[in-house]
């Protein structure tokens, strides 16, 4: 409630309001003092006093409303800026001794002028600091309580004065925050008895600053009154490219009244030198004068600014520190300057003089990569169960070679332990069995740079890319190999052999023989010298893993053997040839040897014949070995399947094996197919498909003005035709002579054979050129012509002076010059026949082209659908 006292008061200034608007109601505006006090009223009885005095409340609330925005605040500057650091880093790598390689790096400290939307200022509900200095444009908040309550916006004048309600102007110009609320405290104290007044700041002025020397924009800045140095030179664009960072002075009435380091508030998050402006400050950036540059394996590679008496392990404290990978203790410092020119200056982390060495203008320090090779580290790979690189720690082969590190598939009977020392020039070879380590009768002590190849029992040996190349390599151009891609391939394993880079290598438990070799190949390749020769050799014919082999201390012909997986079951015991590189004279020389491979595998490994440098011991085959010879007979045969064959039978033995023909048989409808005559066959499709092909390139057939332009439709439908053609491989034979016994008809059999012997409808069939392609019942006394007639005679392409018979047996007659058509025609049809009325190509050039092509297309849908019918 308010108070009587009070209530009165408001009265009468409404009523001396009320006065003038008598005069003139359009001129009335209550003060914002009286409408403050209004506004403390209950809405009703603000409603009830403007109704009295004759005006309408809401022109009190339009009042407030405009005084509002007369003291809105002021537009602050922001400039835009799009920072390229590149254009800063090459301005600041001028500076440097190493200009090409400084300009490739960022310039330290400039990302905090990267492009803004809008300006960096104090954020609204910050708490006024009590040192803020109160001056002109500022407004305070006034809240009165006790017996009189009301709340006041009152702005400080251009005399520095604030109206405080009733008590009149208090000079507040200069004092502090703080300072003010004591003010007002004790002028209420002095003049109100039981009102208590609560201060605090409303609208905060702006002050303008000016910003000169080395930045983006110099001139004057609008700035808010709680701006910092960091904010002016944020909102104003930053330094230029040769501005300070480090040097910032902040100028105060002529005076230079702080030094701002931008590197303490980025680096050190430090903001006590970061102080606040007031109207009238200068900013002046100079020059930037001691630019060093750092690059290599540090946190943060960049262009830096320091100071004149900073020194080396200053710059390493502004660059983060060191990456694990830095050499700490090889670094370079590049400098200039001196009459000689540059110099190279060592540096050391724990040499506390370089350490402390001061820095100067142009400078570029590096810190390089320290060695990522291991030095206690043996590598592994392959089938078993253990990471790819392991610590040295006097292993032996027992520790890692465990029933529980091999796998299910690991090859127990071939193993190896390459040997080279860091910097040793020949890798040693040591084969082993693992099973020989489970079962205790063989260990080794391993040593720092051994490795661990364990090889998979079973897989394709094969591998893809260089390393394939590098496997199957000929041994006796190894060093020629190394002159192309294997080079490459050589350094980029070895490379990463020893390194970190072994962690991230893929699981090798999986890799067939060569894959795992491949390296170990190209290695010993690129070791062979005119006293060391290349450490392989190779071995093919019947192993199970024929290919080139490291040839292991005290080799033997049972350890290669074992090294390519041993025996095939077709492998002949008595017979194997080694060849042989010798130097005769100088000049290099083949030689062949045989041996008894049962002899020399019963001698003591010791008596063996010991392998050589580049030998090649071949495992021939055991005589007439044939492993899956087989010949499929389909159709009416009385036991249809698969049958073996053995070197030389012939057809008529695999029928009788089969049980000979059913009953429904027709044996002069036969279609037998052969593997090789199908790959020729489609052979002889491609070629007349590219001839086709040619043709419809050239636009016609031939340049001839008699020959016939092409018809591309036409043409095209007989390519497609062509092209769906799936050749057969069918080779013509007599299956009646062949089952009579006729030794002249039957033939020797090979593997991938085929016989299908359909039960065909006793009928004739008409295709080709013709208006319907169809098959009719055979007549005995029905003609080749009678039977195109059927088929509704040739069509206009059709060529009739051409017409041909497909025999069911897949032979081919053509009544003009068969002997049958000396008589009547009738006499040369059989069931099962086809007759075909190919297309006429008598105008075309190259017409053996095209009736090649229409043969193969009917024929092989002759063939096709005589397998197809059963």
């Amino acid at each position: 409630m308010i108070r009587l006292s009070s209530m009165k008061k408001i009265f009468a200034v409404i009523a001396i309001s009320a006065i003038s608007l008598v005069v003139n109601a359009q001129s009335f505006m209550p003060s914002q003092q009286q409408i403050e006090q209004f506004k403390n009223l209950p809405r009703a009885q603000q409603e009830q006093l403007a109704k009295q005095m004759g005006f309408d409340v809401s022109m009190l609330d339009g009042a407030n409303d405009s005084s509002t925005n007369t003291n809105q605040e002021s537009q602050i500057d922001f400039v835009e800026r799009e920072l390229d650091t590149q254009e800063v880093a090459t301005e600041l790598s001028k500076q440097s001794v190493l200009e090409k390689s400084t300009a490739k790096l960022a310039p330290f400290g400039y990302d905090i002028f990267e492009s803004r939307d809008e300006p960096t200022q104090p954020s609204g509900n910050i708490p006024v600091p009590s040192n803020y200095v109160i001056g002109p444009g500022d407004s305070v908040k006034l809240q009165l309580f006790g017996k009189e309550t009301g709340s006041f916006e009152l702005e400080v004048n251009n005399e520095g004065n604030i109206d405080v309600p009733e008590l009149g102007p208090l000079n507040v110009v200069g004092t502090s925050f703080s300072e003010l609320k004591e003010l007002v405290k004790q002028k209420y104290e002095q003049q109100k008895i039981g009102v208590t007044p609560y201060i605090s700041m409303g609208q905060l002025r702006t002050i303008q600053i000016f910003l000169v020397g080395e930045v983006y924009q110099p001139g004057p800045l609008v700035v808010t009154g709680l701006s910092t140095i960091t904010t002016a030179l944020i909102n104003s664009g930053g330094v230029n490219e040769i501005g300070s960072l480090r040097n910032i002075e902040l100028k105060r009435n002529g005076k230079t009244v702080s030094t701002f380091d931008l590197y303490n508030l980025i680096v050190y998050g430090d903001t006590a030198d970061d102080i606040r402006l007031e109207q009238g400050d200068v900013l002046f950036v100079p020059t930037a004068q001691n630019i060093v540059s750092v690059d290599g394996q540090v946190r943060r590679p960049a262009i830096y600014e320091m100071t004149a008496d900073e020194t080396v392990a200053d710059l390493f404290k502004l660059v983060g520190g060191f990456l694990p990978t830095a050499d700490k203790n090889s670094m370079q410092l590049v400098r200039g300057g001196s009459a000689e020119g540059l110099s190279i200056i060592n540096l050391a982390v724990n040499d506390e003089s370089a350490m402390n060495k001061k820095l100067q203008n142009g400078d570029f320090i590096r810190v390089p990569k320290a060695n990522q090779e291991f030095s206690n580290a043996i590598v592994v790979n392959g089938a078993i169960n253990l990471p790819n690189i392991i610590a040295d720690s006097a292993l032996t082969l027992k520790d890692l070679i465990t029933k529980r590190t091999l796998l299910s598939n690991t090859d127990l009977e071939y193993a190896l332990i390459t040997r080279k020392d860091r910097f040793d020039t020949q890798t040693t070879i040591i084969q082993f069995k693992p099973i020989d380590v489970i079962n205790g009768s063989f260990n080794l002590a391993l040593q720092a740079f051994d490795e661990l190849l364990i090889f998979n029992r079973v897989g394709q040996n094969v591998v893809a890319g260089v390393a394939g190349e590098v496997a199957d390599g000929n041994l006796k151009a190894s060093q020629d190999d190394l002159k192309n891609n294997d080079a490459a391939y050589l350094q980029g394993v070895e490379a990463k052999r020893f390194t970190t880079d072994a962690f991230e290598k893929p699981t090798t438990t999986d890799f067939s023989r060569k894959a795992l070799l491949a390296p170990l190949i190209a290695r010993l390749k690129s070791e062979a010298t005119n006293n060391d020769e290349v450490q392989l050799v190779e071995i093919t014919g019947q192993v199970k893993y024929p290919g080139n082999y490291p040839l292991p201390q005290l080799s033997n012909i049972q350890s290669m053997l074992t090294a390519a997986g041993g025996l095939t079951e077709s492998a002949h015991l008595e017979s194997a040839e080694i060849t042989s590189v010798t130097l005769v004279n100088g000049i290099s020389q083949v030689s062949h040897s045989d041996i008894s491979l049962i002899n020399e595998l019963l001698k003591p490994a010791s008596q063996q014949v010991a392998l050589k440098s580049k030998d090649v011991v071949n495992i021939v085959r055991i005589p007439q070995w044939y492993e899956n010879n087989v010949i499929e007979l389909k159709g009416e045969v009385v036991f249809p399947g698969r049958y073996q064959i053995s070197e030389g039978e012939r057809l008529s033995s695999i029928i009788n094996r089969a049980g000979g023909l059913t009953q429904s048989a027709t044996a002069k409808a036969a279609v037998f197919t052969r593997e090789e005559l199908k790959k020729k066959e489609k052979q002889n499709i491609d070629k007349a498909v590219k001839g086709l092909r040619e043709q419809l390139a050239n636009n016609n057939l031939s340049n001839s003005q008699f020959s016939r332009t092409i018809d591309y439709q036409n043409a095209t439908k007989i390519l497609n035709d062509l092209s769906d053609v799936e050749p057969l491989g069918r080779m013509v034979i007599s299956l009646e002579d062949i089952i009579t016994g006729n030794g002249l008809s039957d033939i020797m059999v090979k593997n991938g054979d085929s016989l299908t012997v359909p039960n065909i409808t006793p009928a004739v069939s008409v295709i080709g050129e013709v208006f319907v392609t169809t098959a009719y019942m055979y007549r005995k006394d029905l003609s080749v012509d009678d039977y195109i007639s059927l088929a509704g005679g040739v069509r206009e392409f059709g060529d009739a002076s051409k017409v041909y018979i497909v025999r069911a047996n897949g032979s081919v007659a053509i009544p003009e010059n068969d002997f049958w058509f000396s008589g009547d025609s009738q006499t040369m049809l059989e069931p099962g026949d086809t007759i075909v009325v190919p297309r006429d190509v008598t105008n075309y050039d190259n017409i053996s082209l095209w009736q090649g092509i229409t043969q193969i297309i009917y024929q092989s849908a002759v063939a096709l659908a005589a397998i197809g019918s059963l």
